[in-house]
């Protein structure tokens, strides 16, 4: 018997009903430069706003450059940056289109925090399960010039689109508005809560049937007096306000009955003046400023500049992987040199610790060679031959190489030359001794005293008085 399986909690991101497939558009909120204490909850504000396809606990540090988010922008997947900062004239938002722009430039005018609409709003409702679903957007009035145009094309693309055949109307929870006033040149923004209610129903059935609370029922006889006091919850509400619903909303709001929508305002609200629109992220030519116009002249001498500076850039980006590549090659040859030097260093250290135990073992073998023979003496070699070789597999894990064995044929000679020498001396001493001569060393030791006494100069002898200079006679003082 096969498993379950899971549909409704386990919906892949891209087959979710309603939305389009490709990537959702995702974005970062941050801030440049200082900001004062308001501008700080505003940016707060605007990620609940984005969510839930924003970073909602970012913490960027002073030393994050724009350069940083925009080289992890491609592995995260975001596509849009909303920028905050000030000045001592204005504070701005800045909108920019992850990686080649182009970027608006918001002035604001005013603005008003989430937190104080709430404290001013008579029923205020702002759930958590609302921003588990993005907003939907609606555009008002930006026709007309080309700079307004691509405002909008920009706003647009920072939130998800939909498909309007299958999207599911639970989802739909919240709405952004954004209107364009032609006369001021200001862009309002506004977020709402999108709330539906039963058409006709009295607050009292609803709060019975919908909350599920218990009504208290002290000033009246029976549930009838409470259910046909109550007045309707759509009582005094303009028609147009009411639908008829195609599908289902909760547990009141069923497919074919009529519902009251409603839009609670959740915050924050802004009043936005489009300043600037350039290409790229933050820095590229200028398509439209509001209060700086440029002749064709200048505009062709700011795009020479740019080529300009883009070049010297790109020649400085060669030369410094020119640098780089030739720094990593004398490093490289700079560290096989110093493994070399190890190697040779240690083939040394290996010939010294060997000589040493060998000088030990040499006294052994002059005694075997005298008792038994040379050739044990030859048997030995060969085994110290192989066992010098065995150790240097064992110790550097490489086959020895010429250097190696020459210094080892070279100890081998030296300790040949010297058991020759020592056997000749050994020889020598026998023969004296059967001739009744003494050693050659005992002699030399003999000698040696005997001019040691000589120049030994004894107490008793008399004084040389030829060479001895006479001493100086001190004077006496005269006295007056």
């Amino acid at each position: 018997m096969g498993h379950r399986k899971k549909r409704r909690t386990h919906v892949k991101g891209d087959e979710r009903p309603g939305e389009t497939k490709g990537q959702h558009p995702k974005s970062i909120v941050m801030r440049r430069g200082r900001l004062g204490g308001l501008l700080t909850e505003l940016e707060k504000d605007l990620r609940k706003v984005m969510e839930p396809n924003t970073a909602a606990a970012l913490k960027e540090s002073k030393r994050n450059t724009l350069k940083d988010f925009v080289h992890v922008a491609g592995p995260l997947g975001v596509t849009h940056f909303l920028i905050l900062s000030a000045t001592q004239q204005q504070s701005y938002l800045r909108i920019a289109t992850v990686p080649r722009g182009p970027t608006l430039t918001l002035g604001i005018k005013e603005y008003t925090l989430s937190g104080d609409i709430a404290a001013t709003a008579r029923n205020y409702s702002a759930p958590p399960s609302i921003f588990k679903t993005p907003p939907l957007v609606v555009l008002n009035n930006f026709v007309g010039e080309k700079h307004l145009r691509l405002a909008a094309v920009v706003c647009q693309n920072m939130f998800p689109s939909i498909n309007v055949k299958a999207v599911k109307l639970a989802t739909c929870k919240r709405v952004v508005l954004l209107d364009y006033d032609s006369e001021t040149g200001v862009i309002h923004f506004r977020h709402f809560h999108i709330t539906a209610q039963p058409a006709g129903v009295s607050k009292r059935i609803h709060r019975l049937a919908v909350r599920g609370s218990t009504p208290n029922m002290s000033g009246f006889n029976d549930i009838a007096d409470y259910l046909a006091g109550g007045a309707s919850d759509s009582e005094g509400e303009d028609t147009a306000a009411k639908v008829v619903l195609p599908q289902d909303i909760g547990r009141a709001n069923t497919a074919s009955t009529q519902s009251s929508l409603k839009l609670r305002e959740l915050g924050p609200r802004l009043e936005l003046e489009l300043v600037k629109l350039e290409e790229g992220v933050c820095m590229g030519q200028v398509l439209y400023h509001k209060y700086v116009e440029k002749s064709a002249d200048e505009i062709a001498a700011t795009q020479t500049k740019r080529e300009k500076s883009e070049t010297e850039k790109e020649a400085r980006v060669a030369r410094r992987a020119t640098q780089e590549a030739k720094v990593e090659a004398k490093a490289k040859a700079k560290e096989e040199a110093r493994q070399a030097e190890r190697k040779r260093q240690g083939c040394r250290d290996i010939t010294a610790k060997h000589r040493g135990q060998h000088a030990e073992d040499g006294n052994d073998d002059d005694t075997k060679e005298s008792e038994d023979g040379e050739g044990e003496y030859e048997d030995d070699e060969e085994k110290d031959e192989d066992s010098d070789t065995e150790w240097y597999r064992q110790e550097v894990g490489e086959e020895p190489d010429e250097n190696f064995k020459k210094n080892v044929k070279a100890r081998k000679a030296k300790q040949e030359l010297h058991a020759q020498l020592k056997a000749e001396k050994k020889l020598q001493k026998e023969k004296d001794q059967l001739a009744g001569k003494p050693s050659s060393d005992v002699s030399e030791r003999s000698q040696g005293k005997s001019s040691v006494s000589k120049k030994r100069k004894n107490k008793y002898d008399e004084p040389d008085t030829e060479n001895k200079k006479p001493k100086a006679e001190k004077r006496k003082p005269a006295f007056t």
